[in-house]
C-alpha cells in the first residue's frame, strides 16, 4: 500500500510537470524522493528546478549525482543547461561536451551547444552545432528554427530563407517558421510578402495579433496609406472580442478635471521629452494619473512622480488595468502609444473612461471608434485630413505638441564644430523611414551639389542597414565618399552631433517629430516635404510655427531645388542666427503656454 502511495506521488509529479505546473511537481517530487530517491525522480527534480529558474539548486543536485558516479548524457546535458542559465558559459560548454563524449549522437547536447555559442556571439561554432543536429536528424525542428534565427540575426538572409523554406512544406502551420520567414521579408522591406505570412499566423493564432504592427509600420514608412489603414482596421478589430461593461455616468462638476495617461514611455523617450516640462504646470490645474505599463524608469520618471499619481501596472492584464482605471473615475484617458508594439489599446477598447484621446506618441489613426479624439493642429492635420481618421481631430491653436526645453538647455553647446567648405546635410531618423523615394531625392541633391556630404546619425544603423543605404546611393551613381554614418554612444553625443550639420533633411512621407524639435533647438534648419500621407505632417507644422514656410517643399522636385538653393554658407549662417533668436521664446519649447491650451482643450471636450 505504501509503495503504491509513493508511485502515485511520482505519477502525479510527472502529470504536473507535463502541465507546466512546476511548483506542484517540485512538491510531489520532494515528498517522493524523501523515501524513494530514484535516479529518474532526482533527474526530473533537477529539470523542474531549471524551469523554476532555481538554477543553483539544479546545479548542486546534478553535481551531486555526478560525484556519486551517475554518468549519464542527460545529467551532463541538464547540468550544462543550468550553468548556461546562470551565464557560466565556459562550464556549460564543458558539460555539453561531456554529454557528447558519453553519446556522440546526443542531438540535445549539440543543440544546447549551438544555443550557448549563439548567446556568447560565437556564431560559427553555433552554426556548426546546429548543422550537426540536422546531420543526425534533418527534420529536427528546434535546430532548423534556431539556425534560421542565427542567420537572420547575422543578416545571412538567403541562408535563413533556404533553411526555412526547406521545412515549410512539412510544417506549414508552425508559428516560429512562419514568423522567421515574415521577419526576413520585413528586414528586406518586402512588406506585401511579410503581410501574407503574418496574416496566416494571425488566422492560425489569433493571440498573435500584435505581429501585424511591424507590417502596418512598414507600409507607413513607404507611404502606402491604403495598406496601413487596411491592416490597422484588421488589427483593431482583433484586439479583443470583449466589450465595455463600465457605467460612465459621473461628471466633473465642482471639482478639478481628473485625467490619466496610459504609457510605457514616461522616461528618456519622446513621450518623456514632451511631458516633462508640462507636468508641473498641468498639475496645478488638473489631477494627473500615470498608469505606467513599462519596465524602464529613469530620471524623467522620477521627476514626473513629484507631480502625478504614479501607478505601476506592468504586471496587470488589460482587463485588470481597465478595472483599475475605471475605479479612479477619470474624465479623460490619454493613449500615447497608438499602433506600436508596446501599446495598451485593449484597455481603450473596453472604454473605462468617458472621453479617450490619442496624443503625441502616435500620429496616425488607430481605427478605433472607442478613441474619441486625436490631437493635431491646423498644419499637421488640416481639415482635409479628417478623412484619414476614425477619431475626431481636435486642432490645437498653434502646434500639436511641445518639447521640454529643460532637457536641452545647458546640456549641450550649440556651435559650428567643423569649419569646412563642404555643405553637410544630416539625417537623424531611424533607418526604417529612409525609403527609396527619399534616397533617390537625396541622391539628386548630392550629385548636383559637388562639395556636399550627408551624415546619418542614429544608433539604429546596423551593418545591414548601412549596406542597404550605401547600395541604394550607388544605384544612383552617388560617390560613396559623400556618405557617412555616426553611431552616438549616448544621448548627449547624439544631440551634440547637430553641430556638424548645415541642413537637416527630413524624411517623407513619414516625417521626423522629435528630431525636428531637437534640430530646431540646435539652430539647424530642417527641410521638409508637404505630403498627403495619413501620418501627421510634423515637419510642416514645426516649420510653419517657426515662420519658415520657405523650408517646406510642395513636391520632390521642389525639395531638391530648395536644398540646392539653400546650399550657401552665408545664408545658412544667417538662418542659424535667426533660429537662435527665435528659440528663446518659440512656441515649440513653450511648455507652459501649451499646457494652458491643453487644459483648455480638456475642458472643452469634457
Amino acid at each position: 500500500m505504501e509503495k503504491e502511495k509513493f508511485e502515485n506521488l511520482f505519477e502525479i509529479a510527472k502529470i504536473r510537470f507535463n502541465e507546466k505546473k512546476f511548483s506542484d511537481a517540485k512538491n510531489f517530487l520532494l515528498e517522493y524522493i524523501n523515501s524513494n530517491p530514484t535516479l529518474e525522480a532526482i533527474n526530473l527534480l533537477g529539470i523542474v528546478y531549471i524551469n523554476l529558474n532555481e538554477n543553483d539548486e539544479a546545479i548542486l543536485l546534478f553535481k551531486n549525482l555526478i560525484s556519486k558516479n551517475f554518468i549519464d548524457e542527460n545529467i551532463y546535458n541538464n547540468l550544462g543547461i543550468a550553468l548556461k542559465k546562470n551565464k557560466n558559459y565556459s562550464s556549460a560548454i564543458d558539460h555539453f561536451n561531456l554529454s557528447i563524449k558519453v553519446n556522440e549522437k546526443s542531438i540535445s547536447s549539440y543543440f544546447n551547444l549551438g544555443n550557448t555559442y549563439a548567446e556568447i556571439g560565437q556564431n560559427r561554432n553555433s552554426e556548426k552545432n546546429f548543422k550537426i543536429c540536422l546531420k543526425f536528424n534533418k527534420n529536427y525542428l528546434p535546430a532548423i528554427i534556431n539556425l534560421s534565427a542565427l542567420y537572420i540575426n547575422t543578416r545571412l538572409l538567403d541562408k535563413a530563407m533556404k533553411v526555412l523554406k526547406n521545412c515549410l512544406k512539412d510544417n506549414p502551420n508552425n508559428l516560429e517558421i512562419l514568423e522567421n520567414i515574415a521577419k526576413i521579408y520585413l528586414i528586406r522591406k518586402q512588406f506585401s510578402k511579410a503581410e501574407f505570412f503574418i496574416k496566416k499566423i494571425v488566422s492560425i493564432f489569433p493571440t498573435a495579433n500584435n505581429k501585424l504592427i511591424p507590417v502596418a509600420l512598414g507600409f507607413l514608412y513607404q507611404g502606402n496609406s491604403g495598406k496601413y489603414l487596411s491592416i490597422t482596421k484588421t488589427y483593431s478589430k482583433k484586439l479583443t472580442n470583449k466589450s465595455s461593461i463600465f457605467k460612465l455616468n459621473y461628471n466633473h462638476k465642482n471639482r478639478n478635471l481628473k485625467i490619466g495617461f496610459v504609457t510605457p514611455d514616461l522616461r528618456s523617450h519622446p513621450i518623456g521629452f514632451f511631458l516633462k516640462d508640462m507636468l508641473p504646470v498641468l498639475s496645478k490645474k488638473i489631477e494627473i494619473n500615470i498608469f505606467n505599463t513599462g519596465v524602464h524608469q529613469d530620471q524623467i520618471s522620477e521627476y514626473s512622480k513629484k507631480y502625478v499619481k504614479w501607478i505601476d501596472c506592468e504586471n496587470q492584464n488589460f482587463e485588470q488595468l481597465s478595472e483599475l482605471i475605471y475605479e479612479k473615475k477619470l474624465d479623460t484617458l490619454i493613449d500615447t502609444s497608438g499602433i506600436t508594439r508596446t501599446n495598451n489599446l485593449n484597455v481603450f477598447r473596453l472604454k473605462p473612461v468617458k472621453k479617450q484621446i490619442s496624443w503625441a506618441g502616435w500620429l496616425a489613426t488607430t481605427k478605433m471608434k472607442e478613441i474619441d479624439y486625436i490631437i493635431g493642429d491646423n498644419f499637421a492635420t488640416p481639415k482635409k485630413d479628417d478623412k484619414n481618421f476614425t477619431e475626431k481631430v481636435y486642432r490645437m491653436e498653434n502646434i500639436w505638441c511641445t518639447y521640454s526645453r529643460s532637457l536641452l538647455e545647458n546640456k549641450v553647446i550649440r556651435k559650428r564644430a567643423i569649419h569646412s567648405k563642404e555643405i553637410t546635410f544630416g539625417c537623424f531618423q531611424r533607418p526604417e523611414k529612409i525609403n527609396q523615394n527619399v534616397i533617390r531625392t537625396w541622391s539628386h541633391i548630392l550629385l548636383r551639389k559637388k562639395n556636399s556630404i550627408i551624415i546619418f546619425i542614429n544608433k539604429s544603423f546596423d551593418s545591414y542597414e548601412k549596406k542597404r543605404i550605401i547600395n541604394s546611393f550607388k544605384k544612383y551613381n552617388v560617390n560613396l565618399s559623400k556618405i557617412f554614418f555616426k553611431i552616438p554612444l549616448n544621448r548627449l553625443e547624439y544631440i551634440s552631433f547637430f553641430n556638424l550639420i548645415d541642413i537637416n533633411l527630413d524624411t517623407f512621407p513619414y516625417n521626423g517629430g522629435t528630431t525636428s524639435f531637437e534640430s530646431t533647438f540646435m539652430n539647424v534648419p530642417t527641410l521638409t516635404l508637404k505630403n498627403n500621407s495619413c501620418m501627421f505632417r510634423c515637419g510642416e507644422s514645426i516649420n510653419q510655427n517657426l515662420n519658415m514656410k520657405d523650408w517646406i517643399a510642395k513636391n520632390e522636385d521642389e525639395y531638391i531645388q530648395k536644398a540646392l538653393l539653400f546650399c550657401n554658407k552665408k545664408f545658412i549662417s544667417d538662418i542659424k542666427n535667426k533660429l537662435n533668436e527665435m528659440n528663446s521664446n518659440s512656441l515649440l519649447f513653450d511648455s507652459k503656454q501649451f499646457s494652458f491650451e491643453f487644459v483648455k482643450m480638456l475642458e472643452k471636450i469634457n
